[in-house]
């Protein structure tokens, strides 16, 4: 830790800083059909640093990273250099907080992070701009207001994705019922702009959701909402959204389950509803090993109506205080409408340097 003081001001800051370098082999990045698939090697630096300075009733977050991409054949995978830039500042009041966000994110649209909004595409850029605001006061010693608002711009360099705007806020209000229930209430509305001349409409989505928390015991927890959508200028009435997450912390496992229904904006033109299900597994082998199960399925509908499937096995080692190895398989497959299906195998060997403070 890395105290500063002043005549007027003092501040105690914490940094983190990991390096992960992957090597990695992907049978079919793209997900193309069988007859077409090519395979590539991608070696892979993602160096990300984190800076967190708390004073008094602020605390203020800087994140810098940055995607190092380099492949074996730049015509499927490009080579890349993706920046991430974060910044955060939140301020503590008597009754609640308030606070302001920015972020900048560049990221290949072959990544899981793109294709989860239904995009399927060739190996092109996604350029993220973000601000937001949050604002949270108690209304009674039992609940409390939560207001969010979001602006974000997405812009690609490939013409077969539209780029957009899209400006959201979200109000919600919580009630602790009990030390191990908290129920919630949210509404959630959103714009979705495209740049002019794509020739895709403007268009709003309306999201009212309820649910709750449950802390059944100090391993397993529960949480649940039910809620509609409706999207303006669609031919269908609302339609049905909810959620369930389940997720147990043990002495050597760890595990979760996640079933969702949501209604998410995408480059493909518009809001799109998007069914997921996630299952994840991870068991402490000994003190310095452990190994785990990832998998994935999600239906996007839309213009491109696709299935994406993904099965992930891994295992990391602790090599020392500083130094983690992690070796995984992926295997993925896509169901799109009007395409022949895909399948990819893909092996990872990542090695991450660390240090939590500094």
């Amino acid at each position: 830790m890395l105290p500063y003081s002043g005549v007027a001001y003092a501040a105690t800051w914490q940094s983190s800083i990991a390096l992960p370098s992957t090597v990695e082999y992907d049978s079919n990045p793209v997900l193309l059909g069988d007859d077409a698939k090519k395979a590539v090697t991608r070696t892979i630096i993602a160096p990300d640093f984190s800076l967190v300075g708390t004073s008094d009733l602020d605390e203020l977050r800087i994140g810098l990273g940055l995607n190092v991409v380099r492949s074996s054949d730049t015509s499927i995978v490009r080579d890349r250099e993706d920046p991430k830039l974060l910044l955060g500042w939140q301020r503590d009041t008597e009754k609640g907080a308030y606070g302001l966000t920015a972020s900048y994110v560049e990221s290949s649209t072959l990544s899981s992070e793109v294709q989860e909004t239904g995009v399927i595409a060739t190996d092109g850029t996604q350029k993220q701009s973000t601000l937001g605001g949050n604002w949270r006061t108690a209304v009674t010693e039992r609940s409390s207001l939560i207001d969010e608002v979001e602006y974000t711009n997405v812009d690609y360099d490939i013409g077969s994705l539209t780029p957009y705007d899209e400006l959201s806020n979200q109000l919600s209000w919580n009630y602790t019922w009990s030390e191990r229930v908290e129920l919630f209430t949210r509404f959630s509305a959103r714009r979705y702009e495209p740049k002019s001349g794509s020739g895709v409409a403007s268009s709003n989505s309306y999201t009212p959701t309820t649910g709750f928390n449950y802390k059944i015991s100090e391993q397993l927890e529960v949480s649940a909402y039910v809620g509609a959508n409706q999207v303006s200028g669609s031919n269908s009435g609302p339609t049905g959204q909810g959620g369930f997450n389940l997720h147990y912390a043990g002495e050597r496992f760890d595990t979760t389950l996640d079933a969702s229904r949501s209604t998410i904006a995408n480059g493909n033109g518009g809001f799109v509803e998007s069914n997921n299900l996630r299952g994840t597994w991870s068991y402490s082998i000994d003190e310095l090993s452990r190994a785990g199960i990832d998998t994935s399925w999600q239906k996007t509908k839309g213009q491109s109506p696709s299935t994406l499937r993904n099965f992930n096995v891994w295992a990391s080692r602790e090599l020392s205080p500083f130094w983690v190895a992690r070796l995984s398989y992926t295997y993925k497959q896509r169901l799109q409408d009007g395409l022949p299906d895909a399948t990819a195998n893909v092996v990872g060997l990542t090695l991450t340097y660390s240090y939590p403070e500094l």
